[in-house]
């Protein structure tokens, strides 16, 4: 039993380090002229304006639900919903509407203002494995925008549009860091009390 304890902590433990989020950085910054197959800010607009910024392209899949997100300087972005084209959507019911609902080189996406605004956020666009998805920024007023439209710039069809946010968690999402420090305690303490008896 104590055997099984000791490993189970360890795991918790290895989780709580490698925790990190996906960085973005100047060496693939949009406004730093540095983006890679032809993206730029104006490829994702919002109903107030453009995005602030855009990093990307990346291999692969963005961080989804199962991540730890973004980081632009010390600011953290959490996952907080996803619409597959075709398909269904993930996370936090804000009312992310993605079009067309079929892969489509470019189209529109919104979101119900009432249940999703005024903080800054990032849009993901996914579009094949390689480059696999570019990432842009809404922030100051530009964030309180909550339609647009978005367009795959290295001619591919969209595989899914992620949103992601830098405010608190909300409605049904589990913070997850919190979570494995709890059980992390709980584990410690079992130890503790097994040690004394």
């Amino acid at each position: 039993m104590k055997k099984v304890l000791i490993t189970t902590f360890f795991f918790w433990l290895s989780a709580v380090v490698q925790a990190a989020p996906v960085a973005l950085t100047s060496s693939i910054q949009c406004s730093a002229g540095n983006q890679q197959n032809g993206i730029a800010i104006g490829d994702v607009t919002g109903n107030l304006g453009g995005a602030t910024d855009c990093w990307g392209t990346y291999d692969g899949n963005d961080p989804g639900p199962s991540g730890d997100g973004f980081s632009i300087g010390t600011d953290t972005y959490a996952f907080l919903a996803k619409q597959d084209t075709p398909g269904g959507l993930s996370g936090t019911n804000i009312g992310l509407v993605v079009s067309p609902s079929g892969g489509a080189p470019s189209g529109t996406w919104e979101f119900d203002p009432t249940k999703f605004s005024g903080q800054n956020f990032l849009i993901v666009l996914k579009a094949a494995s390689k480059p696999g998805y570019a990432v842009w920024l809404f922030s100051g007023a530009d964030a309180a925008s909550y339609s647009g439209t978005w367009l795959v710039a290295w001619g591919k069809n969209l595989s899914h549009l992620s949103i992601y946010h830098s405010g608190p968690t909300f409605g049904n999402e589990v913070p997850v860091l919190p979570t494995l420090w709890l059980l992390g305690v709980g584990l410690v303490a079992v130890l503790i009390s097994r040690r004394k008896r």
